[in-house]
Order: structure tokens, then C-alpha cells, then sequence
């Protein structure tokens, strides 16, 4: 039998992939990374012992993009009508299948197991809800939408943040507004770009006040981080393309079709910077990042210093 897994959530699909793989061992290939030829090479391989070989395939979206990948497309469903007796292919998609044409037909060849999708905050506030209950605690309907929105609607992060509460709270199993602000990182997505489009844009006294309340609010550092310095790349970017007199459509075909008035605005943005200094806060920020990873006592006065340099 060959799976189709739909879902956003690692934990809720790798609980499927473990129902159906029962601790064997798995072999497991990312589109985004290899050819589907390669994986196909290997999902036709025989073992001379009769081995059972569990196969898992990801972002089966990288496939499904242009007229092109209709060919690779038609070569999985070849495979999945005869399939290799010894090896079960558990394809992974975080997206539906279109439920027409060649994607359509590929569904006659798997069984599908769909995994809850979250895009709403209601979706998750209602899910997350019930395992909290199912672990015997409670929780009021504002305390439930903090976490909600502090979790940025990812299923993942709630449930780690919700182990961490339990261990914290113990015997004690009300779980409160306060215990929400205090325990509860935050990693809504919304606060961090406001805050990073305002030190791009060097408006640093407001920057400043904001940092203030990242560390109350306890935001994850790591994000704001990488997506600062992810910016500043792109920032460099474009001003090394309108410095070759690169036109906006030119540099937006060059950073992958990036939209032609978001190119506009960071060609004004850059402005502010020399290239030089553009280059000092990218390796700021990367060993910054670094620094993150390795060690545990950093917190916010880190960002505070990085304000200093612009």
C-alpha cells in the first residue's frame, strides 16, 4: 500500500508516518533537494533478501508547477499502478492535490490520510482547546486566544508551548491570562515584521520602544533575528542591482519575480545604507544568529546593541 499524507503540522503527520512505518526504518527524500529520478531508482530496487523498505517523499509540490513537471508526474503514477511489492512510498504534501487532471489521477493509486490543516485562528483556538481539556486542564476563552495568537496559528509550536506550561503549572491545572503572558513565547509573525520594517527603515526610537515589548510579550529571538537578516541580504541585493542601473522589473526578475513595487520600496530603503555597512549588518546579524544557537544566556540587550550600529 502507498500513502498520501496532507497536513502543515511535522507532529500530526509524523504520527500518521509512524502508524504505518511501526519502527522500521526509513529512507527518506526531499524534492526540493534530489530528483524524482533518483528517488524512483530507489523505490524499484529489489533486495535480494525480501527487505520491507519504507520510502517518504516530501514537497511532491515541487512537481506540480509547470507542463513540464506534468512528465515527472506521470512517471510516479506509472510507478505507483505497478508498485514495488517490498517498498511502501509515503508521499508527504502540505497542500491538497488538485483534484483534477494528471494530480487527479494519481489519487486512484494511494490511500489518502488527511491530517488537520490550520489557516484560521479558529481552527487552531478549537483543536488546541480539546487536548488541553483531554489533558485535565482548564483554560478561559481570552487566556485560549492569547495562546492562539501567540503561537502565530501553528499547531507545533502550541503543543510545545503547552508542554512547557504543564511542567511549569504541575498539580495546578488552571491555566490563566497571566500564565499566558508569562510562560507562553511569542511568535506572532505580525509583530515581528512590524518591528523589523521599522529598524530597516531606521526609525530607531520606535524600534526601541518595540523591543520593550517583544522581551514582555516573550518573543522568540531567533526569528526576529534571521528574518532581520534575511532582509538586510535582500536590501544588499537590490542596491548592488540598481547600482549596474538595473531597472525595478530587472531586479524583480533577478530575485524571483519579487514584486515590482516591493522592489521600489526596498530600492528607497537601500538608499539609507552604503553597501559597506549593508555587509556589516548582515555579519552582524549571522553571527548573531550563531551566537543564539550555541549559547543560553543572550536576551534582548543583544538586539538593543545591534540598534547602536545602524
Amino acid at each position: 500500500m502507498n500513502y498520501l499524507i496532507y497536513g502543515t503540522s511535522y507532529k500530526l503527520v509524523d504520527l500518521e508516518i509512524k502508524k504505518i512505518v511501526n519502527n522500521h526504518k526509513c529512507q527518506i527524500y526531499d524534492l526540493e533537494e534530489v530528483t524524482l529520478e533518483d528517488v524512483l531508482i530507489d523505490l524499484n530496487y529489489k533486495s535480494l533478501f525480501d527487505e520491507e523498505k519504507y520510502v517518504i517523499l516530501k514537497n511532491v509540490s515541487c512537481i506540480l508547477s509547470s507542463k513540464k513537471d506534468d512528465k515527472n508526474m506521470l512517471k510516479l503514477i506509472d510507478y505507483l499502478k505497478e508498485p514495488n511489492e517490498e517498498t511502501t512510498l509515503i508521499i508527504v504534501s502540505k497542500e491538497k492535490l488538485p483534484s483534477k487532471g494528471i494530480q487527479k489521477e494519481m489519487l486512484n493509486y494511494v490511500e489518502v490520510i488527511e491530517t488537520s490543516i490550520f489557516t484560521k485562528a479558529n481552527e487552531l483556538y478549537k483543536e488546541l482547546g480539546e487536548v488541553i481539556r483531554r489533558e485535565g486542564f482548564k483554560i478561559n476563552s481570552n487566556a485560549l486566544n492569547i495562546f492562539v495568537e501567540k503561537c502565530s496559528i501553528n499547531y507545533d509550536i502550541a503543543i510545545n508551548e503547552f508542554e512547557k506550561l504543564k511542567s511549569i503549572k504541575g498539580e495546578n491545572k488552571v491555566i490563566d491570562e497571566k500564565d499566558i503572558l508569562e510562560y507562553v513565547s511569542n511568535y506572532n509573525l505580525n509583530d515581528i515584521f512590524a518591528f523589523k520594517d521599522k529598524v530597516i527603515n531606521k526609525d530607531l526610537n520606535v524600534a526601541s520602544r518595540m523591543i520593550d515589548e517583544l522581551e514582555y510579550s516573550k518573543m522568540e529571538m531567533v526569528p526576529i533575528v534571521v528574518m532581520l537578516a534575511r532582509e538586510y541580504i535582500t536590501l544588499y541585493d537590490i542596491k548592488l542591482l540598481a547600482q549596474a542601473n538595473n531597472t525595478n522589473e530587472m531586479i524583480s526578475k533577478t530575485l524571483n519575480n519579487m514584486h515590482p513595487y516591493r522592489v521600489q520600496l526596498l530600492r528607497t530603503t537601500a538608499m539609507k545604507y552604503s553597501l559597506e555597512s549593508l555587509e556589516k549588518i548582515i555579519m552582524y546579524l549571522c553571527d548573531l544568529d550563531r551566537k543564539l544557537i550555541s549559547e543560553d544566556n543572550l536576551g534582548f540587550e543583544e538586539l538593543r546593541k545591534f540598534l547602536l550600529i545602524l
